[in-house]
């Protein structure tokens, strides 16, 4: 038997447990006390039933308020345009198609606002900004070199183009020096480390690991001899060590080969400490007087067997560069030896390279035109060997120079043909400063562009020209140069003045209906709304609108698929409401099944538990008399009336003939889509329609259904619907902690305690006596054996 403790609140103090109950009466105490407090113990049971009942009320009228505000929401709030069957511009004709021979040249979005068939007559002429075009070719669609000091000797780097490995612990980096300055010691060592920055090393770079420096009397003197020594500055307690590198750098380094270097690693000595190279100084000393970062070359050994890449009209190839200072005309040969390799990699005649004034100059041309250049060509330098690049490459030209502008050098140096002297850059009257031959042509074009000048300068690289564009629409927008300016961007006349450029506005002649005249609109864009729609024109056609024939009609039409879908979607959602509703009024309770008590539960299995409770949700709101209302209010938002039952049946909307559905909407696709056709606006006012309180007009469907709802599950306002007044909704947060329903829980859940307190009393007011009882037979027990033994018994 279940012990009569197990009834008792957590609360229960611990003397209502004390003792041993029938040790000296033999009485079974816990069951007699079970059954003295058991009409407490009802009353306690009885009242968490009840509770339960209330709690399982709750969720069931909660289940249908959610229904109802999750359907107004998709099919009646502003928040979902693509179902909200309340607007009138859900029904709107939002699908606009231009028809006519002239209807490439018309764009139209939106949904228009007029009833009336609107047409666009002709386009007399399209809106323009304001721009000016370089009236030739900026450049003189040459790449060029520096000039070749082919009979010189040259003092070159031989850390330049090479490569270092550092480790650091177990993971080795690979750092490229690149074509930096190595012209003398600073310069190297602010090479070294802009190189090792490069490096990301966890949270770091490797120049927070390795870092050099040099010793030399004239760190600034060029081609001045200086010392290089590399150390560990980690300070993280990682083991830094210098792990290699390509054959050049190494013997740069003073080491004399790839295997003194592995020897001297196998030994430890390559690992760095906070002063150099862990090994005896004597040893570094010897290294170090090896060290050399400069070398003698002929120009015929800074070019011979290296590599070249040049990309032509976005196709990259390499070459092999020959010159040979034996050969008469040496450097011409040089040339043509170039223009031979790069005519095999992309074709015959179309890249001529040619020398002058010392130097290679490029040029792409028109294949078996007699030379003509092509000035749609480009050519650009992708890569090169080392050496062969920068300033103080053999070649003296940058890694990227092309036969186009180059926009990150100085004006003098970009290429650029005519270059302005007085540097008076003034547009639309706004004279832009700061800039001058040394400023690049991107700085030049960024200064215009953020200037109150109101135009736009871009460089377009593959006709080789300026577009200059005022920042204004249509006519309200000009380009005005000054002299310079124009020079600068080659945009000059013939006769040496600035190109000017003046915008203009679209004219646009439209009809309205069958109107015998035309409305002339005047726009500064070519994209203008015209009665609610966005039209863009990209044509000029029936100039003076006289000839109807090439009119473009913008036919407007609902979007019936998308329409078609949504009320399909809200007939469906409407009656599983009307199901809900009706399910749960008309199903009466099982009344062998109610709440389980937790000694119920307690010897059942989770799915008996979950089968019993099933049944006993069954019926809890049979015949509830607000669900009634709620199912006879929705019954007749679909017709009110027999003429708007009669309109809505010839729109495709009938009420079922089965009398157990109770009222769902049959709905007809096809005869909808042919109201939607022929008759949308009358489909438009069924469904949207206000109601009218002086003639007693209820509104359209949504109207209705959209009051119906705010009855019984509105969840803004201080007045709630009915529904979530009486058990709140997770749609309305506060109504939570206080509905109907949830003061009857807390009035049950008052009642439950001064019951579980009561019975506590009475518990432990048994146990007392029980207790006594047993100490008074524990007496007798023992005064009888007293007598028992005194006597001889």
């Amino acid at each position: 038997m279940a012990s009569v403790y197990n009834n008792i609140s957590n609360t229960t103090s611990a003397s209502s447990i004390r003792g041993f109950g029938g040790l000296a009466s033999g009485l079974d105490r816990d069951s007699l006390i079970e059954g003295m407090t058991a009409a407490t113990r009802a009353k306690i049971a009885k009242q968490q039933k009840s509770k339960q009942t209330m709690q399982w009320k709750q969720d069931a009228y909660r289940s249908i308020s959610s229904k109802l505000i999750e359907f107004s929401r998709k099919y009646t709030s502003y928040t979902n345009p693509e179902t909200n069957l309340a607007s009138a511009a859900f029904w709107t004709r939002s699908n606009v198609t231009p028809t006519g021979i002239n209807s490439k040249y018309i764009q139209v979005t939106g949904s228009p606002t007029s009833s009336s068939n609107i047409s666009i007559a002709g386009v007399e002429q399209l809106a323009k900004k304001a721009s000016v075009v370089s009236s030739d070719y900026v450049t003189s669609g040459a790449l060029t070199t520096g000039e070749l000091k082919v009979d010189e000797m040259t003092t070159v780097s031989t850390l330049a183009g090479e490569s270092l490995k550092f480790k650091v612990n177990d993971k080795t980096y690979n750092v490229q020096l690149g074509n930096g300055n190595y012209s003398n010691a600073t310069e190297a060592v602010k090479s070294i480390k802009e190189a090792l920055k490069g490096i990301a090393v966890g949270g770091r770079t490797l120049a927070d690991i390795v870092d050099v420096e040099a010793e030399t009397g004239t760190p600034d003197a060029e081609n001045a001899p200086f010392k290089l020594n590399f150390k560990s500055i980690d300070g993280a307690g990682n083991t830094v060590s210098m792990a290699g590198g390509s054959d050049g750098a190494l013997k740069a380094l003073g080491f004399e080969s790839q295997e003194a270097f592995a020897t001297l690693a196998e030994q430890g000595k390559t690992v760095m400490n906070g002063s150099g190279f862990d090994m005896p100084q004597d040893e570094w000393n010897n290294i170090k007087a090896k060290q050399d970062f400069f070398k003698e070359l002929s120009f015929q050994d800074r070019v011979n067997g290296k590599k070249m890449t040049f990309t032509y009209n976005g196709v990259s190839k390499s070459i092999t560069l020959e010159y040979d200072p034996n050969e008469p005309n040496a450097l011409d040969k040089f040339a043509a030896d170039i223009e031979n390799k790069l005519a095999k990699e992309f074709g015959s005649g179309r890249i001529a390279v040619s020398i002058t004034d010392g130097q290679l100059q490029f040029k792409t041309q028109k294949p078996n035109a007699s030379g003509e250049i092509d000035y749609s060509s480009e050519l650009s330098i992708s890569s090169a060997d080392a050496g062969l690049l920068g300033t103080t490459g053999a070649l003296k030209v940058e890694k990227g120079q092309s036969n186009r502008l180059n926009l990150d050098v100085a004006v003098g140096q970009s290429g650029l043909k005519n270059i302005p002297s007085g540097w008076d850059i003034t547009i639309n009257g706004k004279t832009i400063t700061g800039i001058d031959s040394n400023s690049t042509m991107n700085d030049i074009i960024n200064k215009i562009n953020s200037s109150d000048a109101g135009v736009t300068v871009t460089y377009m690289k593959n006709a080789d020209c300026f577009s200059i564009v005022s920042n204004e629409e249509g006519a309200s927008g000009s380009v005005k140069l000054s002299n310079d300016a124009a020079m600068l961007f080659g945009a000059m006349k013939e006769d040496g003045t600035a190109l000017e450029g003046i915008g203009q506005d679209a004219i646009i002649n439209v009809r309205y209906g069958d109107s015998a005249d035309t409305v002339k609109l005047t726009r500064g864009s070519n994209t203008f709304t015209l009665e609610g729609m966005n039209v863009t024109v990209s044509g000029t056609f029936n100039k003076d609108g006289d000839d109807k024939s090439q009119e473009v009609i913008l036919n407007a039409k609902a979007d019936s698929d998308k329409i078609v879908k949504a009320v399909t979607d809200m007939i469906k959602d409407y009656n599983a409401l009307i199901k809900l509703v009706n399910d749960e009024i008309s199903t009466k309770p099982n009344r062998n099944y109610g709440p389980l008590t937790d000694e119920q539960k307690a010897e059942m299995k989770d799915s008996q538990i979950e089968k019993w409770e099933t049944e006993a949700k069954k019926g809890l709101l049979f015949g509830d008399s607000e669900l009634r209302s709620l199912s006879d209010s929705m019954r007749f938002v679909f017709g009110v009336g027999s003429s708007e039952t009669a309109r809505l049946e010839a729109l495709g909307f009938s009420k079922s003939t089965d009398y157990s559905e109770n009222g769902a909407i049959v709905f007809n696709e096809e005869k909808f889509r042919t109201a939607l056709e022929n008759s949308g606006e009358e489909l438009q006012d069924l469904f949207t329609r206000s109601a009218d309180a002086s003639t007693g007009d209820q509104g359209g469907v949504m109207k209705r259904l959209t009051g119906t709802i705010n009855k019984y599950a509105s969840v803004t306002g201080a007045s709630k619907g009915s529904l979530v007044e009486k058990a709140g909704s997770v749609y309305a947060p506060s109504s939570i902690l206080s509905n109907t329903l949830k003061k009857s829980m807390d009035e049950v859940d008052k009642y439950i305690s001064r019951l579980q307190s009561q019975l506590k009393v009475e518990t432990d007011r048994y146990i007392k006596q029980f207790t006594s009882l047993e100490t008074v037979i524990a007496q007798m027990n023992s005064q009888s054996s007293w007598l028992q033994s005194s006597f001889g018994g």
